[in-house]
């Protein structure tokens, strides 16, 4: 079995919306708890999920491609999903960074609204992304367009 580019971005896009929230669920708890150890397993999760938004963004670029390649190529809802893809890559990429860097530099550590920062930021990015999520789904899944709603039948 052949995969295409399309098939690439569907197998990866899901981690850094899914694993944005998961990372995000796992900092609250461990800002709650006051549990260092949790609050790091985050920051890793989080770096984790700026590497699987550095890939989703390349294969979302193949997909493109591809749907070109076979003329099912919806531009105008593929540029608002392009548009909101950017904006959430650099929420995550900031999320990530600021992560990689409470991990690795000691002074950092020392900043005690860093991980509060890190969560409001989080929270803010996984909203962007699943809203990324939303509007790649409308690309090519028409049952969840507004407008391919049938109309209900009528009533007597």
């Amino acid at each position: 079995m052949h995969l295409n580019g399309a098939h690439w971005h569907l197998l990866v896009n899901h981690f850094p919306i899914v694993g944005s929230l998961l990372a995000t669920i796992v900092l609250g708890y461990g800002l709650i708890r006051r549990q260092a150890s949790v609050i790091q397993l985050s920051f890793g999760l989080f770096v984790l999920m700026g590497i699987t938004t550095v890939v989703t963004n390349q294969t979302g670029e193949s997909a493109e491609h591809y749907l070109k390649s076979i003329h099912a190529l919806d531009r105008p809802r593929l540029h608002v999903h392009e548009e909101a893809a950017d904006i959430a890559n650099i929420g995550m990429y900031l999320t990530a960074l600021l992560s990689l860097l409470t991990l690795s530099w000691q002074r950092a550590k020392q900043l005690r609204f860093l991980p509060v920062l890190i969560f409001i930021l989080s929270i803010i990015t996984f909203g962007l992304m699943a809203n990324v999520g939303r509007l790649g789904g409308l690309i090519r899944h028409t049952e969840l367009r507004a407008e391919s709603v049938p109309n209900p039948p009528a009533t007597n």
